[in-house]
């Protein structure tokens, strides 16, 4: 694992446009790797290239990397991955009942695919590429983060382990952090040691140090943060019809997570006009129109979903 303390030279920001849309090919998966690109050949310091794909799953087919949108309605898969030449980083998707299996090999199609586009970036910006920026990496105080597993490791661990509830397990947490970062600084031996110990690097090391007893308790003994194993789900309920006056209206329950979902039904002057690239129901290279199950030619959207997180609901 890396130090958690590294210094940053700036903010950095990447903003995309699409100038021109085909209609045939999807543009998001283009959008991570040339976003990507424009990192690797300046003089930013990204460590590895890293590529996007869609991947879909057609049942006369198979698997297809990067489908057009015609292949695309007719695919059982749809997911959007991004990784490097050597590891996946992110997968985002969904699919019509597919086999574990099968998720597996989509995902070792789409990798394939990515470590072959990581390669030739690689080989493309040691050509036009700018010389990169080095900063100079921040590291802990010697010696913090052994005083921390000292201090705290055994009460974090014992949190992990016992406190299902996320509220108490946080609380919790809190305090063994806010003890800690006491001690470090009042005890004669700690504070000799660590005479400079500001919030921004304590806090930085805490998070190593915290992180790294949750990987160990996954690796070693298959116990994740609440005391599930790693085989294990929170429970799982739902109600249907709960308010009175409504169209439709379900709560679902998972763990400590609920979510209240209100369906209403509209007439067409109720559609949502969408304003995008994609306009209507798309067309394949011949000009054809695919059909669409929610959006019609207008660009009329009929059916969407509003999405409310209020700050009251995470307890704030």
């Amino acid at each position: 694992m890396h130090s958690p303390l590294c210094a940053a030279l700036a903010a950095t920001q990447i903003l995309e446009w699409v100038f021109s849309y085909d209609g045939i090919h999807e543009p998001e998966p283009l959008a991570i790797t040339a976003a990507a690109a424009a990192l690797l050949v300046s003089d930013i310091p990204l460590t590895k290239a890293v590529a996007g794909v869609q991947v879909g799953y057609i049942p006369d087919s198979g698997f297809v990397v990067n489908p057009t949108v015609r292949q695309m309605q007719q695919s059982q898969l749809d997911l959007m991955m991004a990784g490097t030449a050597d590891a996946v980083l992110m997968i985002e998707g969904f699919c019509d009942w597919m086999t574990e299996e099968q998720m597996i090999q989509a995902v070792a199609t789409g990798h394939a695919a990515i470590s072959s586009m990581c390669n030739q970036l690689t080989e493309w910006a040691a050509k036009v590429g700018k010389k990169q920026k080095r900063p100079e990496r921040l590291l802990p105080p010697a010696g913090l983060d052994q005083a921390l597993k000292q201090l705290a490791a055994e009460r974090v661990e014992a949190a992990y382990r016992s406190v299902a509830i996320k509220e108490e397990r946080t609380a919790a947490i809190s305090a063994i952090y806010k003890e800690t970062l006491t001690t470090l600084r009042t005890n004669d031996t700690y504070s000799k040691q660590f005479p400079a110990l500001d919030d921004m690097t304590f806090n930085a090391a805490w998070k190593y140090f915290e992180s790294g007893i949750m990987r160990q308790l996954v690796l070693n003994e298959g116990i994740r943060m609440d005391g599930r194993k790693v085989t294990e789900i929170r429970p799982i309920t739902s109600r249907a019809d709960v308010l009175p006056r409504t169209h439709g209206s379900a709560l679902f329950t998972r763990g400590e997570t609920q979510a209240l979902c209100v369906a209403t039904l509209g007439s067409d002057s109720d559609a949502q006009k969408i304003d995008s690239i994609r306009g209507g129901n798309p067309t394949d290279s011949d000009g054809e129109e695919i059909n669409s199950s929610v959006r019609d030619t207008r660009g009329l959207e009929r059916f969407y979903l509003q999405y409310f997180f209020p700050p009251s609901s995470v307890g704030e």
